[in-house]
């Protein structure tokens, strides 16, 4: 099945539009001051296992996987990662919390990972540093 213009254009901007809220929420945990801090401290409160190990795991993981989904290098493994992120984020944080994100729900953890799951199944799309740089599908 060939992909039109439209698809890969749609790629692209659901990769951009999610690399700049991961990369940004990233660069919030690792980079202002009190924001690693902070996450460390939250992941205590909710239970999450070896805190600060986790808070940076996922601190560079939001950081680094966004920008790679800006530029569409390591897609499919930069979305298997921010999956397993979100699915902890979803299981241990917001889904106690029903729906609503006003009230700490996982609308917005949900719609991550919808957006996720399409970037895993379909890739980069041909507008991508890393389908640019290389032939092999999982590299992009």
């Amino acid at each position: 099945m060939a992909k039109n213009s439209l698809n890969e254009w749609s790629l692209a901007l659901l990769r951009a539009v999610l690399g700049v809220i991961l990369a940004y929420h990233g660069y919030l945990k690792l980079f202002v001051p009190g924001g690693f801090k902070g996450t460390v401290e939250f992941f205590v409160a909710v239970g999450i296992p070896l805190a600060k190990y986790s808070a940076l795991a996922a601190s560079v993981a939001e950081f680094a996987g966004g920008i790679f989904l800006i530029l569409g290098i390591l897609t499919r493994w930069t979305a298997i990662v921010l999956i397993f992120e979100m699915l902890i984020a979803l299981f241990a944080v917001h889904l106690k919390n029903g729906l609503l994100v006003s009230k700490g729900g996982y609308e917005f953890v949900l719609l991550i990972l919808a957006g996720l799951v399409v970037l895993l199944v379909n890739g980069p799309g041909i507008l991508s540093a890393g389908k640019m740089m290389s032939k092999n599908k999982w590299v992009h």
